[in-house]
Protein backbone atom coordinates (compact mmCIF):
# COMPACT_ATOMS: atom_id res chain seq x y z
CA UNK A 1 0.00 0.00 0.00
CA UNK A 2 2.98 2.49 0.72
CA UNK A 3 3.82 1.96 -2.92
CA UNK A 4 0.36 3.23 -4.28
CA UNK A 5 0.39 5.99 -1.68
CA UNK A 6 3.94 7.41 -3.18
CA UNK A 7 2.85 6.50 -7.06
CA UNK A 8 -0.21 9.12 -5.99
CA UNK A 9 1.98 10.88 -4.22
CA UNK A 10 4.14 11.63 -7.51
CA UNK A 11 1.31 11.66 -10.05
CA UNK A 12 -0.03 14.93 -7.80
CA UNK A 13 3.43 16.84 -7.65
CA UNK A 14 3.36 15.59 -11.66
CA UNK A 15 0.30 17.34 -12.82
CA UNK A 16 1.17 20.27 -10.31
CA UNK A 17 4.85 20.95 -11.68
CA UNK A 18 2.70 20.34 -15.20
CA UNK A 19 -0.06 22.84 -14.51
CA UNK A 20 3.05 25.30 -13.72
CA UNK A 21 4.90 24.81 -16.67
CA UNK A 22 2.18 25.45 -19.23
CA UNK A 23 1.32 28.80 -17.37
CA UNK A 24 4.90 29.58 -18.16
CA UNK A 25 5.29 28.93 -21.44
CA UNK A 26 2.20 31.64 -21.91
CA UNK A 27 3.81 34.10 -20.42
CA UNK A 28 4.62 37.05 -22.30
CA UNK A 29 8.05 37.29 -20.86
CA UNK A 30 9.07 33.90 -21.13
CA UNK A 31 7.68 33.61 -24.73
CA UNK A 32 10.17 37.00 -25.14
CA UNK A 33 13.08 35.56 -23.97
CA UNK A 34 13.32 32.33 -25.42
CA UNK A 35 12.76 34.33 -29.11
CA UNK A 36 15.46 36.43 -28.25
CA UNK A 37 17.55 33.02 -27.15
CA UNK A 38 16.50 31.53 -31.10
CA UNK A 39 17.45 34.65 -32.71
CA UNK A 40 20.38 35.06 -30.37
CA UNK A 41 21.47 30.91 -31.31
CA UNK A 42 20.94 31.73 -35.05
CA UNK A 43 22.81 34.80 -35.38
CA UNK A 44 25.90 32.47 -34.35
CA UNK A 45 24.77 29.84 -36.26
CA UNK A 46 24.95 31.88 -39.12
CA UNK A 47 28.89 33.05 -38.05
CA UNK A 48 29.44 29.32 -37.35
CA UNK A 49 29.23 29.67 -33.59
CA UNK A 50 27.47 28.41 -30.62
CA UNK A 51 26.53 29.49 -27.48
CA UNK A 52 29.75 27.82 -25.48
CA UNK A 53 31.12 30.37 -27.73
CA UNK A 54 30.69 33.13 -26.25
CA UNK A 55 32.49 35.02 -23.17
CA UNK A 56 31.26 34.94 -19.47
CA UNK A 57 30.25 38.24 -17.91
CA UNK A 58 32.20 39.31 -15.69
CA UNK A 59 30.00 40.91 -13.46
CA UNK A 60 32.30 44.01 -12.41
CA UNK A 61 35.45 42.31 -11.94
CA UNK A 62 38.92 42.91 -13.97
CA UNK A 63 39.48 40.62 -17.01
CA UNK A 64 42.03 38.08 -16.85
CA UNK A 65 45.46 39.80 -17.21
CA UNK A 66 44.01 42.98 -16.27
CA UNK A 67 45.83 44.49 -12.98
CA UNK A 68 43.53 46.82 -10.44
CA UNK A 69 43.59 50.04 -10.36
CA UNK A 70 46.16 50.73 -6.92
CA UNK A 71 43.82 51.31 -3.99
CA UNK A 72 46.47 53.57 -2.60
CA UNK A 73 47.96 56.32 -3.84
CA UNK A 74 50.86 56.90 -1.25
CA UNK A 75 54.24 56.93 -2.56
CA UNK A 76 56.40 54.12 -1.13
CA UNK A 77 58.77 54.55 1.22
CA UNK A 78 62.62 54.69 0.51
CA UNK A 79 64.47 51.61 1.87
CA UNK A 80 67.16 52.07 4.26
CA UNK A 81 69.92 50.52 5.61
CA UNK A 82 71.10 50.39 8.92
CA UNK A 83 74.74 49.10 9.87
CA UNK A 84 75.51 48.96 13.66
CA UNK A 85 79.24 49.58 13.69
CA UNK A 86 79.84 48.01 17.58
CA UNK A 87 78.65 44.74 16.27
CA UNK A 88 78.49 44.87 12.57
CA UNK A 89 74.30 43.89 12.45
CA UNK A 90 72.84 44.95 9.15
CA UNK A 91 68.96 45.57 9.06
CA UNK A 92 66.39 47.18 5.64
CA UNK A 93 63.55 48.86 6.91
CA UNK A 94 60.71 51.44 4.85
CA UNK A 95 59.78 52.49 8.48
CA UNK A 96 60.59 53.47 11.72
CA UNK A 97 58.29 50.37 13.19
CA UNK A 98 61.11 47.86 13.56
CA UNK A 99 62.08 46.05 16.54
CA UNK A 100 66.15 45.61 16.43
CA UNK A 101 65.97 49.50 14.86
CA UNK A 102 63.71 50.67 18.44
CA UNK A 103 65.97 48.57 20.52
CA UNK A 104 69.25 50.35 18.86
CA UNK A 105 67.78 53.61 19.16
CA UNK A 106 66.64 53.29 22.93
CA UNK A 107 70.07 51.57 23.76
CA UNK A 108 72.09 54.54 21.39
CA UNK A 109 69.67 57.37 21.03
CA UNK A 110 68.19 58.03 17.68
CA UNK A 111 70.65 60.84 16.12
CA UNK A 112 73.45 58.44 16.63
CA UNK A 113 71.66 55.30 14.96
CA UNK A 114 70.68 57.80 12.15
CA UNK A 115 74.14 58.37 11.18
CA UNK A 116 74.29 54.64 10.44
CA UNK A 117 72.40 54.79 7.45
CA UNK A 118 73.96 54.04 4.28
Amino acid sequence: MDKVAQLLKKQEEYEKVKQELDQMKKSKVVQKELAFLQDLENLLKKHGKTMSDLPKPTKGRAAKGVKAAPTSTRKKRKLKTYINPHTGEKIQTRGGNHNVLKAWKAEHGSEEVESWVR
